[in-house]
């Protein structure tokens, strides 16, 4: 397959290229990449897409796209911020792309596990982790051309030594993003919340 990755430099990023590149054909798309593109302009993807032409797949493994702050210091460009950089940023990448991916293709989203598990610092970025799961299930079987469209939704990532109960190492945040890619699922959130998946929310 051919393969757009936004985010192929970052720590789970490194790991899907890992991955994916040895049966793959792996383009990586940003600032510093293959394809130089920035995510959040809506000109600027449709540039990239223009280029690149046909593929198969994007995965959007982006991050540093909300503001992490007490909910009293919260300001309007604070939750501005997370809407056009987490919400409307990437569910643009589907609006976009699907001219472009070919048919029974798919786009891999970006969540968190804050929508369902909030910290007393994630007002600003649980609700759109949240906003953006219920776009794939609300769109995903509405893609036309058997065109796929999931989110995976990890919880905090770790190193190897720190792995445990309600994190994540990269590698095994990565195994959601491949089983989006590779598998047939559609309008699914995955969830990688290490070991929490199943558990009855707050």
């Amino acid at each position: 397959m051919k393969i757009i990755l936004m985010g192929a430099s970052g720590i789970i990023g490194s790991e899907i290229t890992e991955a994916l590149s040895p049966n793959h054909e792996i383009i990586r798309a940003g600032r510093n990449g293959d394809v130089k593109v920035d995510y959040t302009d809506a000109k600027s993807v449709t540039s990239m897409f223009e280029h690149i032409g046909k593929f198969d797949a994007l995965v959007a493994a982006v991050g540093r796209d909300s503001a992490f702050k007490p909910y009293e210091d919260l300001t309007d460009e604070d939750f501005e911020y997370g809407f056009q950089r987490k919400f409307m940023a990437q569910i643009n990448l589907v609006r976009a792309g699907t001219p472009y991916v070919n048919d029974s293709g798919s786009f891999t989203l970006s969540s968190g596990y804050l929508s369902d598990y909030p910290n007393p610092a994630s007002a600003a970025t649980g609700p759109f982790n949240a906003a953006v799961d219920s776009f794939v299930k609300s769109v995903g079987p509405m893609l036309p051309r058997g065109i796929r469209a999931n989110v995976v939704s990890p919880a905090p990532v770790v190193s190897e030594e720190d792995s445990g109960r309600g994190v994540v190492t990269a590698a095994q945040a990565a195994a959601g993003y491949i089983r989006s890619v590779e598998g047939t699922m559609n309008g699914e959130v995955i969830r990688m919340w290490g070991g929490l998946e199943n558990e009855p929310r707050r």
